[in-house]
């Protein structure tokens, strides 16, 4: 069990080069919902792949501390600003505007070096899957079509909504995971490391589409 949840692991950390090399390759032929997925990705790629080299440190818990409110932000231009309805709107601003509260209540009181502050990773994400909700619930009251694999669209969402409520889960439960000698509570990591997975291919195949989509266009 233990070969395969560092299997697990060492994979869910370095596939985040799959969809770099393929957004970067691609990079002019993006759309614009896209490049803020790539934006994401790239954006990811130097924590997640630190924790290769570097383990829980200060130093590690303080870019993750950073990187989280800039995945916010772009995740909310992704898809909680694309939002039409008033009333999605304003929840979806509601939502910025309480992370942003969290945020900075926890650097007043805490500093950024204090600790991984996993609370603003679940939390984020639980704001990230009511952005998919409203999103998709809009889109069908406009109905527009949103289940169609051809569709680089549908692969963000799809991973995204995978990913969202298990890492909301593991990071709500994150430091006591990480003190427990049980083995099942452990092998929340490894669950994790497979949505981990799943994200960061449904990215690619995302972008490979985007792609597929300019050539036949032109």
């Amino acid at each position: 069990m233990k070969s395969i949840a560092l299997y697990v692991w060492q994979l869910s950390v370095w596939i985040i080069i799959l969809p770099l090399l393929v957004g970067a390759i691609n990079f002019y032929k993006l759309d614009k919902q896209s490049r803020y997925v790539f934006y994401l990705v790239l954006l990811a790629t130097i924590p997640q792949l630190l924790t290769a080299f570097i383990s829980r440190t200060v130093l590690l818990d303080f870019i993750y501390n950073a990187y989280t409110p800039m995945e916010f932000l772009l995740v909310y231009l992704f898809i909680g600003r694309s939002l039409e309805s008033s009333l999605f709107k304003n929840i979806s601003m509601g939502t910025v505007v309480a992370f942003g509260i969290l945020v900075f209540g926890f650097i007043f009181y805490f500093g950024m070096q204090a600790k991984f502050f996993n609370e603003w990773v679940a939390v984020a994400n639980i704001f990230y899957l009511t952005w998919i909700l409203l999103f998709v619930l809009e889109s069908l009251k406009n109905e527009k079509k949103l289940i169609d694999a051809r569709q680089p669209l549908f692969w963000y969402l799809s991973g995204l909504i995978l990913y969202t409520p298990c890492t909301v889960i593991v990071f709500a439960l994150y430091y006591h995971i990480d003190t427990s000698r049980n083995i099942l509570i452990k092998n929340l990591w490894i669950i994790h490391g497979v949505f981990n997975i799943i994200l960061y291919l449904f990215f690619t195949i995302g972008l490979y589409k985007t792609r597929r989509q300019r050539m036949t266009v032109l």
